[in-house]
């Protein structure tokens, strides 16, 4: 029996944006050359029931949605402080270097960049606002953080559009998993879950898809039979998303329930 009460404001958040104004341009340059289907494609992510903390990753996850951490203060917070430590240590290195007079322009410049980098990212760390990542399952819908400091989106999760990155230079940061926002600016919001891109889009599909059970793992476990209920008073209507692999129910009893009221 679930005893958790989860009300609608934590989760359900209002419709920003259903469709990208600019995707056609985009598509046709070649910038997003790397779109992901909506494809249920590996069954690898597996969430435990021990992942789920208020401080970890993933601070909730239920039958109605799933709530993952954006670590918003780490970019300024890191960047900030870099900044500041480049400010501080050139300013270290001309005092102990004892050559102050003959520095030139270029070394002031140099220092006033770092530190008007340093005062941006301050500025931005006590001024943006809050950044959400909820996967709403229940109503199929997707909020996750604009860029800097505009709003949160959230747009429908067939409307979507999930990016393949790119590698850098060295050949890292290939493979992951990508929301592109639908703003002029083409920005992308890191989703990764620290695996490839296929196995976290497929876990992000699977659970999002109501009309499945609910993907496998421990933090589910205690929902499963709710859900179950659920699907079974709707008829058990078919997938939403296409799957390259069966996707069972808990038990054999509810699967062939399923097979017997949904046909599939």
């Amino acid at each position: 029996m679930v005893k958790e009460e989860i009300t609608p404001t934590l989760y359900k958040r209002k419709i920003t944006h259903t469709e990208y104004r600019h995707r056609d341009k985009k598509t046709k340059k070649g910038g997003w050359s790397r779109m992901l289907h909506h494809h249920i494609s590996d069954n690898k992510v597996k969430l435990s029931y021990k992942a789920i903390d208020p401080k970890a990753a993933f601070r909730k996850a239920n039958d109605k949605y799933m709530k993952i951490s954006t670590d918003a203060n780490v970019t300024p917070i890191w960047l900030g402080g870099t900044f500041l430590l480049m400010f501080i240590g050139s300013i270290y290195a001309a005092v102990v270097g004892n050559d102050r007079d003959t520095l030139g322009t270029w070394y002031y410049l140099l220092l006033t960049f770092f530190f008007l980098v340093f005062l941006f990212f301050l500025v931005y760390y006590f001024t943006m606002p809050k950044k959400e990542f909820i996967w709403n399952r229940e109503d199929g819908l997707v909020t996750f953080p604009g860029f800097m400091w505009r709003p949160n989106i959230t747009m429908p999760l067939e409307k979507v559009i999930f990016i393949r990155s790119a590698p850098s230079a060295q050949g890292m940061g290939s493979h992951l998993l990508q929301i592109a926002r639908p703003d002029k600016s083409y920005s992308l919001y890191m989703a990764s879950l620290d695996n490839t891109c296929y196995e976290d889009l497929s876990f992000y599909l699977w659970y999002m898809d109501k009309n499945r059970p609910l993907p496998p793992g421990s933090a589910f476990d205690l929902y499963r039979d709710r859900d179950y209920e659920r699907r079974k008073a709707a008829g058990f209507p078919p997938p939403i998303f296409v799957s390259a692999f069966d996707t069972p129910e808990a038990t054999t009893e509810q699967q062939a329930e399923r097979k017997r009221i949904g046909g599939w």
